[in-house]
């Protein structure tokens, strides 16, 4: 697989923004978590089904903002009440068993180049942010920005604190971010496979598609972005090749 072309920043501190959901790995996080939450007795088995049949919706048609916020309230509804401790042995245990096992090795092979050049590698997710925080841990990241949950004496109390990271929101938590840093955003990266993350993408001076949904292939392929089809996923590209050339041709 041919590597990302070296940025021209020289010297200067490089950020590379990494989605999980189909990007990193294929599939959902949360749902991945949901199971093993469930296997853990974290949550009961009326709680998982509709994070399986979520899971294969998401798998082959992506995600949507509508569904995406739906599925978080769901995922703040389970934990509301459990034990912060309680939440990370069920998020090691997810990793280690359901989540890391589908990440895609040309993701890996992506990551590893950018350590190579001493760029600094942050997930950006929607996921909680103790789940991406174990995540970029294990994978020797930078770290992590995800959502965070709101705890109150040890406990989930069931509501974010701040925001869900999906969409602009997720661009202004890596403008936010890149200012905090002093950083220039012109010389960063931003891999993603959702058009929500269209304003992600256009705030980097190196965006790459990474699996896409319809509408972001298409919009990536009239920019000319870099898209980066994982082998596992290469039953769908050709579905969504024809899509995105139908929709170029109108």
């Amino acid at each position: 697989m041919t590597p990302p072309r070296n940025s021209s920043a020289g010297s200067a501190r490089v950020l590379v923004f990494v989605d999980v959901d189909n990007t990193l790995v294929k599939g959902a996080s949360i749902y991945m978590f949901a199971i093993e939450a469930w296997k853990s007795g974290f949550i009961k088995w009326h709680h998982v089904i509709p994070a399986l049949f979520q899971q294969r919706y998401f798998i082959r048609k992506g995600e949507t903002t509508k569904r995406v916020k739906s599925t978080r309230e769901r995922a703040q509804a389970l934990v509301a009440g459990h034990q912060v401790r309680d939440f990370e042995k069920v998020a090691e245990s997810a990793w280690r068993r359901s989540i890391a096992p589908k990440v895609f090795p040309e993701m890996i092979e992506r990551i590893n180049h950018h350590k190579s050049q001493g760029h600094e590698i942050w997930l950006l997710t929607a996921s909680p942010q103790g789940l991406a925080s174990v995540m970029a841990r294990d994978l020797t990241l930078t770290g992590a920005i995800g959502t965070t949950l709101e705890e109150k004496d040890g406990a989930f109390t069931g509501e974010i604190d701040g925001e869900l990271l999906h969409g602009p929101l997720k661009a202004k938590a890596a403008v936010q971010h890149a200012l905090e840093s002093g950083v220039n955003l012109a010389h960063c990266y931003a891999y993603s496979d959702s058009a929500a993350d269209i304003p992600l993408l256009e705030s980097v001076g190196h965006p790459v598609a990474v699996n896409p949904d319809h509408t972001l292939l298409a919009h990536a392929t009239e920019l000319s972005w870099p898209i980066l089809w994982p082998e596992s996923t290469n039953r769908h590209q050709t579905q969504r090749s024809k899509k995105a050339e139908k929709n170029a041709g109108h």
